[in-house]
């Protein structure tokens, strides 16, 4: 007698949340479904949404994105997270209820078990569910439910609004802090008017793929390339002052050294301190004189920085 053998998939923990740029609060909700899936010898996923929420609900007000998807993926795996999984946010969607959108999960993901979110956590029309109800809300459905409590800094807990004010404000080190990394933007190298190269500080001129900027300045930085980090001095023009129009949607980052073509590559720039705000200059000699102070300051501070 034979009998056929069934193959059984194994359970599935979702952390669910909009995770826009993976801070180490977000992080340790991804560690709590790493956690609770390798007790059930499951799988740790995460649920997000496309578009952010507040773009679609309150566009006026939507705030600017941290991180682009495949950033936020990258860190998200990085955190153990072994499936990713994105749901169109709709307003078809941010219309259910909190037991509507519970079902929803369970149709679209039949081995789930448990989910995973932040104390902060709302779903459902009109934010009607949050973490405080959604334990019970739960078990009516067959899941379990973990809540992980704030991770805090400075006494607040690390949000990405705290994180997108510091960065605003040209305070990295407070972003960093907040993060667990660097502030990173992510962009595309194009063709400049060469003026660094004329001055003999050649610049990487990039595009960056969001709209959110530290504030302006030249800051400490570092090219992130396959090959590694190449530390140098960064450039964030401003935006509303008249004198630097010619820059247009770019930032600038000098590499002492560094003489490849990186036109038409994706490559990310992280900030390690603002060193200063913008200085007009009299000609190209004082321009060339800065910029070789700057860089030497950048240099020294990057070297701080990796202890």
């Amino acid at each position: 007698m034979s009998s056929a053998s069934t193959s059984v998939s194994p359970p599935l923990v979702l952390a669910i949340g909009q995770f826009d740029g993976v801070h180490l609060g977000h992080q340790a909700v991804f560690r709590a479904a790493v956690e609770s899936a390798a007790a059930r010898n499951g799988i740790p996923g995460c649920l997000t949404f496309a578009p952010h929420v507040a773009q679609l609900l309150d566009p006026a007000r939507a705030p600017l994105l941290l991180a682009t998807p495949e950033q936020n993926q990258a860190w998200m795996r990085a955190s153990g997270i072994r499936q990713i999984h994105t749901l169109p946010f709709t307003r078809e969607f941010a219309a259910m209820g909190p037991a509507e959108f519970l079902a929803l999960l369970k149709l679209e993901f039949p081995t789930l078990a448990e989910v995973v979110v932040g104390r902060n956590f709302t779903f459902g029309k009109d934010r009607s569910g949050n973490s405080a109800t959604l334990p019970e809300q739960a078990r009516q459905t067959g899941l379990q439910a973990r809540i992980v409590p704030h991770v805090e800094f400075g006494g607040a807990p690390v949000s990405s609004t705290r994180i997108r004010i510091a960065v605003a404000a040209g305070d990295v080190p407070l972003a960093r802090a907040m993060l667990g990394r660097p502030f990173t933007l992510a962009g595309l190298v194009v063709r400049g008017r060469a003026i660094g190269r004329t001055l003999g500080f050649p610049t990487a001129n990039i595009r960056p793929a969001l709209p959110i900027r530290p504030a302006p300045g030249v800051y400490a930085a570092r090219l992130l390339l396959a090959d590694g980090a190449h530390p140098g001095a960064a450039f964030v023009p401003d935006p509303a002052d008249p004198a630097q129009a010619h820059f247009g949607n770019v930032v600038e980052i000098h590499v002492p050294e560094f003489s490849r073509n990186l036109y038409e590559h994706a490559v990310e720039v992280t900030f390690t301190r603002r060193l200063r705000g913008h200085i007009p200059f009299s000609g190209p000699d004082a321009a060339a004189a800065q910029i070789a102070r700057d860089t030497q300051a950048a240099l020294a501070a990057d070297a701080e920085e990796a202890g």
